[in-house]
């Protein structure tokens, strides 16, 4: 009966009621938007991190450690069949690859600049350069003498797709090396300032280059990169178990920068769910005094009955439990619309310093949907927590005085 009663209190002010669930509504829409775009922002930046790195590497530690001399860090064929091998047998495995990175002159008739090479494996699972080529070829699995420039450095050396260009660089061994090979294609870059310098090639040339059959780093990808942790760790047993001198690191420890990330948007996430929370408390809360003041009559009369304070508390408490249940639901229900609708338009942008335009998305999941509900409920019960109380303690006579 309690329940019905408040129920039906809810709605007998329509206008107030739709102010409130006016205002809890716009701000749980407000607060799952900022959470579905930090969330899908966060979600994207691991995406690309690790697509660059591999969710796992395993190298030198002196060449994580930048404490290395010339190329002694290099891995052998020996040592890289190993590593293969201990990583194909832990779960969650989708791929590995490896790179030989060198840094030199490229160049033509028309002059020469500086390029940052990065031998990779064409067609590797770990590494899929396709998508950012826009012009020419990509490299395939048996490309030789073959270079994808960043659309930049081609620009800046005059080629395009077909053109050749020289190479040159030291070896291992401290001597001078040059070839000639074909641009296959241009691609574009996150960055224009590694854009103008970057080159991908065959590692099988950069090793011929540097006259070395060794590699770099090994790349290993993973089905979920939340496990990078877990299996960085029972890679590294097993190394050590295989007397194997590398070192791993996940593709987090590689990129330094996504903590600070991770925290500017958990800043960000909740300054907004605190601005939400008491935006939906003070405008509740005005609401409801307003409205419980207006029944001070009854309330005296309820009291002249006999009924009990506490059963007035907790009767226009569940009036308040109530509007923010509704207004939870109704939030709920427009943000998955919103939502959708949103992602299915298909905006995009191209942030600052980046050449490859950007899809702005709103994930839509349990923790976005959740924790505005949180916020609402807690809210809108922290705000009808003071009148409620208030107004089970009006005095029998000062309730029924203006009668």
């Amino acid at each position: 009966m309690q329940v019905k009663s408040a129920l039906r209190n809810v709605f007998r002010n329509r206008r107030r009621t739709a102010f409130s669930l006016a205002v809890i509504v716009i701000g749980f829409l407000v607060l799952v938007s900022v959470l579905g775009f930090v969330q899908e922002a966060l979600q994207s930046t691991k995406e690309s991190l690790a697509s660059e790195s591999g969710a796992v590497q395993v190298a030198s530690e002196g060449l994580f450690e930048n404490t290395s001399s010339d190329y002694d860090y290099l891995i052998s064929p020996e040592t890289l069949d190993r590593v293969i091998l201990e990583a194909s047998t832990l779960d969650g495995v989708i791929g590995v690859s490896w790179q030989l990175n060198f840094a030199g002159l490229v160049g033509n008739e028309e002059g020469s600049t500086l390029i940052i090479g990065q031998g990779v494996v064409p067609c590797s699972d770990v590494q899929d350069y396709e998508c950012i080529v826009i012009a020419g070829d990509p490299l395939e699995e048996m490309s030789d003498r073959q270079v994808v420039l960043g659309s930049a450095l081609a620009r800046k050396l005059g080629v395009v797709p077909g053109d050749r260009i020289n190479i040159a660089t030291g070896t291992v061994s401290g001597n001078f090396n040059a070839a000639t090979v074909d641009v296959s294609g241009e691609m574009t870059y996150a960055f224009e300032d590694l854009e103008s310098q970057l080159g991908l090639f065959p590692i099988s040339f950069v090793q011929r280059l540097l006259k070395t059959d060794g590699v770099e780093r090994i790349l290993i990808g993973l089905e979920d990169l939340d496990d990078s942790d877990a299996f960085a760790a029972a890679l590294q047993a097993r190394l050590d178990a295989a007397g194997i001198p590398l070192v791993t690191r996940t593709w987090e420890e590689l990129n330094a920068s996504y903590e600070s990330i991770r925290s500017f948007y958990a800043a960000f996430s909740g300054l907004a769910m605190i601005g939400i929370a008491v935006l939906v408390f003070f405008s509740v809360l005005e609401v409801l005094t307003i409205s419980f003041l207006e029944r001070s009559r009854e309330i005296g009369t309820l009291r002249a009955f006999g009924t009990q304070r506490g059963r007035i508390f907790r009767s226009f408490l569940l009036e308040g439990a109530f509007l923010g249940v509704i207004g939870a639901v109704l939030g709920a229900i427009l943000s998955a619309i919103l939502l959708l609708s949103f992602n299915a338009i298909g905006f995009t942008w191209t942030p600052p310093g980046a050449a490859i335009p950007q899809a702005i998305q709103l994930r839509l999941g349990t923790q976005v949907i959740l924790m505005p509900i949180v916020t609402v409920l807690v809210s809108t019960l922290l705000s009808s927590t003071f009148p409620s109380w208030r107004n089970s303690r009006i005095q029998i006579v000062d309730a029924l005085r203006s009668i």
